[in-house]
């Protein structure tokens, strides 16, 4: 655990703040803002004064100006309800991608608990599997212990199979991944995660090899997934071939994402999970 996640880039990462893009809060009291007014110190506005309102909210200022009785309204503290999906299929244990994967999803989690949130995750691995519910500072090593404790990924299930683990009411929903499925299969899913949750973040893993294949000669290749095998001779062409063919991906995944309000993140082991967070994130005005 110490090594996949050590207390110290837990102490950094928890000092980060999710920046939100209007998802739904929580009814639990927390760290975040609502549009609903409430017992915060964030003032809102005024309204005049009725029977039942708590005194020590009038504005004697303004009854001053006014010869009328207004109070000041705040604005509610709530918690957000965050969930994270973990894509557990075969193709994440390839290249350091599930362990990096890991680091992610103990980094989201931690930020989540030490601003009072509420956090969950879950895999694909198993539909039946109930999801982790962790909440407060105090469940931070638990969270890590937890996660770190997942067994690698041996399943095909793919993560476009994963709304019925997404707990209804998740005002943030992160979703952890290689993104591989078809463009047609990711567009379907990315409409479908829209009308589940108001705010959205994929965080797309590849690995440096999948990016650019560093291979030459003939090769067997087999699918992590169904184990299929293709004869392949990879030359010049058929590597420009493959690159473009993955930029097209990549393209047409962008554009399914965009017109569903899904943001996008790519990422890779290489990059190493403190840059994930205090750049990519931080870039991407996920983070504060």
């Amino acid at each position: 655990m110490t090594l996949l996640f050590p207390p110290s880039l837990a102490a950094r990462i928890g000092r980060l703040a999710f920046v939100r893009y209007g998802g739904r809060l929580g009814h639990h009291k927390g760290g975040h803002l609502s549009k609903k007014t409430g017992a915060s110190l964030e003032f809102s506005d005024f309204k005049e004064y009725h029977p039942g309102d708590d005194i020590r909210h009038i504005d004697w200022n303004v009854y001053a100006r006014t010869d009328t009785y207004y109070v000041k309204q705040f604005l509610d503290e709530q918690e957000l309800r965050v969930h994270i999906v973990l894509d557990a299929s075969r193709s994440m244990d390839f290249e350091g991608k599930w362990p990096f994967a890991q680091q992610i999803a103990i980094g989201l989690g931690q930020i989540a608990l030490k601003n009072g949130d509420g956090v969950s995750i879950s895999r694909t691995a198993d539909a039946a599997e109930k999801p982790v519910k962790r909440k407060g500072a105090a469940q931070s090593k638990a969270w890590t212990s937890r996660i770190a404790s997942f067994d690698e990924p041996s399943g095909n299930r793919a993560v476009t199979d994963s709304l019925a683990g997404i707990p209804h009411g998740t005002s943030l929903l992160f979703i952890i991944t290689d993104a591989l499925e078809p463009n047609d299969v990711l567009h379907d899913w990315f409409r479908s995660l829209a009308a589940r949750c108001r705010d959205v973040r994929l965080i797309v893993v590849r690995s440096a090899a999948e990016q650019h294949p560093d291979f030459s000669g003939d090769l067997r290749l087999v699918d992590s997934e169904d184990d299929r095998q293709a004869e392949v001779s990879m030359t010049s062409s058929a590597e420009q071939a493959y690159l473009h063919r993955a930029e097209q991906h990549k393209k047409k995944l962008l554009e399914s994402a965009a017109k569903y309000g899904v943001d996008v993140l790519f990422t890779s082991p290489q990059t190493g999970p403190e840059n994930v967070f205090s750049r990519q994130m931080r870039d991407a005005r996920w983070v504060r």
